[in-house]
């Protein structure tokens, strides 16, 4: 074997390697070392048939297109499986997005009103409960609502009507089984980004929030602020105002801080996003950058049904940002490969969920 040779093997081993230390594997303890995750388990839709309807009829086909989507991710058995594999991470914790509650019911197009609505979907109660059930010791930290829309009629093919009602919602999941000697938190905090999408539509101008939310943390003794969020996604430039809000506001503090979000902007493959940039440029570290910097580790997304067989994740936007005196010591990915998947064949989520084990040294 030539030297040329043996240095390409030296390199595959250790892609390999890593490769499969970033797909899930249980990272060590470490001293003094805490996990974080984020996790954006996927409502079900990305309102494309709402985003793309012109008349009133099309609004309402494209309600009853979104609901009949969402049922067809299968929620509840893509947070048991979301919950698997926060398990396999056990971080102390994690931050959530896209955690949804759906209503459902009848609407009456002749007094244009609808009926009583019923709970089809409660995607945080549903991780929670599986988490429990698999030994998990989590307690909810911070219930952010990000949007809440009202009752809207739609409409599904033959012939019937729906109303539909969705509630979005940001969450922080702390560990309880620690001890107060090893974890503690407080102040728990959120509020919505002052620069925000508006989203006309044929019923009328609908606004899209987005919000934060955090805990401070003291975990060995060691304390910093955990901070998660959501950043827009359809428009860059209220993606790029709302990371400057996200440092200016919350993240404005003499702690070390430790930002776990779906921000919706491009770390991999280059070009990077304008919004990755300006954390750069202030002063953040990327904690898979830190880790792999010569691995993409993407994210983000599978198919809008979440039913593709194989994976199609192309970018990483899913991040894990620290500000201060921490170190990442390693990280991973969750539900990135197929056996993750439900009995169905769906994946977990659209997003594969980040873990980090970071130090929080002594100043």
């Amino acid at each position: 074997m030539t030297n040329v040779q043996r240095s390409c093997l030296c390199v595959l081993l250790i892609t390999t390697l890593q490769a499969t230390q970033m797909m899930g594997q249980r990272v060590s303890a470490g001293n003094g070392a805490i996990r974080v995750m984020t996790y954006n388990v996927d409502e079900g839709t990305d309102y494309i048939e709402l985003q793309q309807a012109t008349t009133t009829s099309q609004f309402l086909v494209a309600v009853g297109e979104t609901i009949s989507a969402v049922r067809l991710t299968d929620p509840p058995a893509r947070m048991q499986a979301v919950a698997q594999q926060i398990m396999a991470a056990a971080p102390t914790l994690v931050s959530l997005q896209e955690v949804d509650q759906w209503y459902s019911g009848i609407y009456d197009p002749n007094t244009g009103t609808c009926g009583p609505l019923t709970l089809e979907f409660d995607m945080l109660q549903e991780l929670t409960a599986e988490l429990a059930s698999l030994g998990g010791h989590y307690e909810v930290a911070v219930q952010a609502t990000q949007y809440a829309f009202p009752p809207t009629p739609g409409f599904i093919a033959p012939n019937a009507y729906i109303c539909v009602q969705v509630f979005d919602y940001n969450v922080i999941l702390a560990r309880t089984d620690l001890g107060a000697k090893r974890l503690q938190w407080n102040n728990p905090q959120s509020g919505h980004f002052a620069n925000i999408l508006y989203f006309n539509t044929p019923i009328g101008v609908i606004p899209l929030p987005r919000v934060w939310a955090s805990v401070d943390a003291t975990f060995n003794g060691k304390a910093f602020r955990f901070i998660g969020t959501h950043l827009e996604s359809i428009d860059p430039g209220i993606q790029e105002l709302q990371g400057g809000e996200l440092r200016a506001g919350p993240a404005n503090t003499t702690l070390p801080v430790i930002v776990a979000m779906d921000s919706n902007a491009q770390a991999a493959p280059l070009p990077q996003s304008a919004t990755y940039l300006d954390f750069m440029n202030a002063g953040y570290a990327d904690a898979w950058s830190e880790v792999y910097p010569l691995l993409s580790g993407f994210t983000c997304c599978q198919a809008p049904l979440v039913n593709n067989p194989t994976s199609e994740l192309y970018q990483r936007i899913d991040l894990i940002l620290t500000l201060g005196n921490i170190q990442a010591q390693s990280i991973g990915l969750y539900g990135a490969t197929t056996n993750t998947q439900t009995p169905d064949g769906l994946w977990p989520s659209d997003h594969a969920g980040v873990e980090a084990q970071v130090v929080v040294e002594t100043i």
